[in-house]
């Protein structure tokens, strides 16, 4: 039982990080469930996404781009090479340095992966109203950005 002189932000239901923790825990189960029906996980997606939106990039802007370790991106991209879903070949101006480019078959599973998210955030944000949706993904753009700083 909660002490009547207790603040209620200091509680663990009323400290925002637990709330957000919680909540993120719970929708990435939801996408990455989403997404192995499609054979990809969630940082496989995402890399995917960063391609399409930028265009072909080295593998360390890449890494940058979507928020992963330049070490760790390597098996990401193993696993979407041996798929067909990207190719990479070497810099000309820098043979050291790759460039990672999706594939046409790689559009294809990013289109379909990103239509099966689409209703699962539809029914996971239900219970958000529109503007409701639009002020959350504002605050947490906001949130991300000062927090990479």
């Amino acid at each position: 039982m909660e002490s009547p002189d207790r603040d209620a932000s200091r509680t663990l239901d009323g400290r925002l990080g637990y709330l957000l923790v919680r909540a993120a825990m719970r929708v990435r189960q939801r996408y990455t469930a989403v997404l192995s029906v499609h054979g990809l996980l969630p940082n496989q997606h995402a890399i995917l996404s960063r391609l399409n939106e930028i265009g072909p990039s080295h593998q360390k802007q890449l890494a940058d781009r979507v928020g992963l370790d330049p070490g760790d991106i390597i098996a990401y991209l193993d696993g979407l090479y041996k798929a067909g879903y990207i190719h990479r070949d070497r810099d000309p101006a820098d043979r050291r340095r790759q460039i990672v480019a999706v594939t046409p078959a790689g559009v294809d599973v990013l289109d379909i992966a990103d239509r099966a998210l689409d209703a699962m955030e539809e029914d996971t944000f239900a219970s958000l109203a529109v503007a409701e949706k639009t002020s959350f993904a504002e605050q947490l753009a906001r949130l991300s950005e000062s927090l990479g700083r």
